[in-house]
């Protein structure tokens, strides 16, 4: 089988990480794997050698003839006339650029069994693309556009299209979403992200981190729907009012970043809260930590609880939108707690003092690799 996954860019973050850990599933189960990507900008991570990586930078290739140039501005000028419409004008723009180095990269190597379009912003950038092999993967609860056209531009992007989400609680929004919208989709699946737990469990190892204290963890983009405020929140109640003696380490960066160490000078935590910034290797850190604790207010499938679990750290959980709820299940369940900073604070203390062993093998079965290549296969080819 010889499968395209595509992603806006390689930069940092859960989402890219995951696109990476979807192409190396597919080459390290036998399959030709290619990665493909649109953005050069901050890129940070890479896929395994076994897997063929093409940049396909769309924006600058409209940018070369002056034809092009103008087009983009057309279509800058219609966004202030329609608002919110950029991604109609520029897929209009960027598809058939893409189309045609597409058709290159079959040249050469094939024809693709299966093309798999990571996220709504990959997608929207060539939304006028349409295969019978591709799949748009919708990662998380759909986005809404902030405009009376919100349902126009949904069916224009999904009608007769693929798609398919990582989680069961998506999959269940998805299906009132398009169905408020009208849109008359191919099919909808449901398949897990994979998680390849021994190669987690490797890079964990590969560096010490630098603290000598007890700490839990928080990893993901410094960004609102991440909710850090409730954590920090939470946190210093804990330390505060029930004694917690741990230190609190937040892994990621974001626009919120000079935002939240206001929040820690003003509760008086600098020497308690440490922002190591945004890291391509995070797993020893997260391998260290006592416990993981995520606020989000809404997933898709959060990748990294399942990192969390395959590095054997336990989770405190809010009860987020998505597929937050769908990892947090079974015996699991009983670490989630409300968007109450009392509550989650209440809950870090419990588990930390918690004698409970978790199965962490049992919970990442539905996420091993090569059933999840099995899934694909059944479900598309």
């Amino acid at each position: 089988m010889r499968t395209a996954v595509i992603v806006k860019s390689l930069k940092i973050g859960g989402m890219e990480r995951a696109a990476i850990n979807l192409a190396d599933t597919f080459a390290n189960e036998g399959h030709e794997s290619h990665l493909i990507y649109f953005k050069a900008k901050d890129k940070s991570l890479s896929p395994n050698k076994s897997v063929k990586t093409h940049l396909f930078e769309l924006e600058k290739l409209l940018k070369l003839t002056i034809i092009g140039v103008i087009l983009n501005l057309i279509a800058k000028l219609l966004n202030g006339i329609i608002r919110h419409s950029y991604f109609v004008w520029q897929g209009l723009l960027l598809s058939p650029i893409f189309n045609y180095k597409l058709k290159q990269l079959e040249k050469k190597y094939g024809k693709f069994d299966l093309i798999i379009i990571r996220g709504q912003g990959t997608f929207e950038m060539i939304w006028t693309y349409n295969s019978d092999k591709l799949v748009i993967q919708q990662v998380n609860i759909l986005r809404k556009y902030k405009t009376p056209l919100n349902n126009f531009f949904r069916r224009l992007i999904f009608s007769n299209k693929q798609i398919m989400c990582n989680a069961p609680s998506v999959f269940k929004e998805l299906e009132v979403d398009f169905k408020n919208s009208k849109v008359n989709y191919k099919n909808l699946y449901v398949i897990p992200s994979p998680i390849n737990t021994k190669l987690i469990k490797q890079r964990a190892l590969e560096y010490e981190p630098d603290i000598n204290s007890k700490y839990i963890i928080n990893i993901g983009r410094l960004a609102p729907v991440k909710n850090i405020s409730l954590l920090i929140d939470a946190f210093a109640y804990a330390k505060y009012d029930l004694g917690l003696d741990h230190k609190l380490v937040i892994v990621g960066d974001g626009n919120l970043k000079s935002t939240l160490e206001k929040q820690v000078q003003k509760l008086n935590l600098c020497n308690d809260v440490y922002f190591t910034g945004a890291l391509t290797n995070p797993y020893p850190w997260l391998k260290k930590a006592e416990l993981f604790v995520f606020t989000s207010l809404n997933e898709g499938l959060p990748n990294v609880l399942l990192e969390s679990l395959a590095c054997e750290t336990n989770i405190v959980s809010t009860r987020g939108r998505g597929g937050t709820l769908d990892i947090m299940s079974d015996e699991l369940s009983k670490n989630l707690t409300s968007f109450e900073k009392k509550e989650v604070a209440k809950k870090i203390i419990e588990l930390l003092n918690s004698t409970n062993n978790v199965d962490y093998t049992k919970q990442l079965e539905r996420y091993t690799p090569s059933e999840i290549v099995k899934n694909y296969i059944k479900a598309y080819l």
